[in-house]
């Protein structure tokens, strides 16, 4: 899955980055009529206010992604008790970093339109879970199978760096995901406390549930 230079849209299930997959299965999860419902449902929650615009429509960060989808009735953030951590977002790092985006590499007017987008996503907090107490039990974790899970970073100009689906193995916390270093979507063997535990600049969860299902 992916995105071409001028943007239109390459359909894929047979390969997948962590946020094309879940884009994918959130709209078959939606659908509830055949291929070309998928394909505008699709559109529908990739862009903003669901239209295809160019390259600066597409909902590149996660927290403008859920943002919308929340306005569309597709999804809703979910805060528990257990969200006792906060990120205050600056969202830039792709205006900041435009040499390391095809599309904006050589196109300063391209950047200024994706900062113009990042702008409303400026100092902005958001609530997350810590990624300590990930190691609690399912009693004690509001979180469902199938709820989209947002790994929160540290890292300045970005909210989020990955992005599955909750899946509970007994009282053990996993991720089902497209993973880099295996080339393939899988439910991760590790629990989503050890995966995160010794990378230093994953910080925690949000948790994103499904509004209709």
């Amino acid at each position: 899955e992916g995105v071409a230079p001028d943007d239109d849209p390459l359909i894929r299930f047979d390969a997948f980055d962590c946020t094309t997959f879940v884009e994918v299965v959130t709209a078959i999860a939606i659908t509830y009529d055949n291929f070309t419902g998928f394909c505008n449902n699709l559109e529908r929650i990739r862009y903003r206010n669901g239209v295809r615009n160019g390259y600066e429509s597409r909902l590149h960060y996660i927290s403008q992604w859920v943002c919308d989808s929340a306005k569309e009735n597709i999804l809703e953030e979910v805060i528990t008790r257990e969200h006792t951590a906060i990120q205050k977002l600056r969202l830039d790092y792709m205006s900041t970093h435009p040499e390391n985006y095809m599309q904006l590499k050589e196109n300063p007017e391209l950047t200024q339109k994706i900062a113009y987008y990042e702008k409303p996503f400026h100092n902005i907090e958001v609530k997350y879970i810590p990624k300590e107490k990930l190691n609690k039990r399912r009693s004690e974790l509001d979180i469902n199978n199938g709820d989209i899970i947002a790994i929160v970073t540290s890292i300045n100009g970005l909210d989020v760096t990955h992005i599955g689906f909750a899946k509970w193995i007994g009282n053990n916390l996993h991720m089902l995901h497209a993973s880099s270093n295996k080339g393939k979507v899988i439910l991760d063997d590790q629990t989503l406390y050890d995966y995160m535990s010794n990378k230093k600049r994953n910080l925690g969860i949000r948790v994103i549930r499904f509004k209709n299902l």
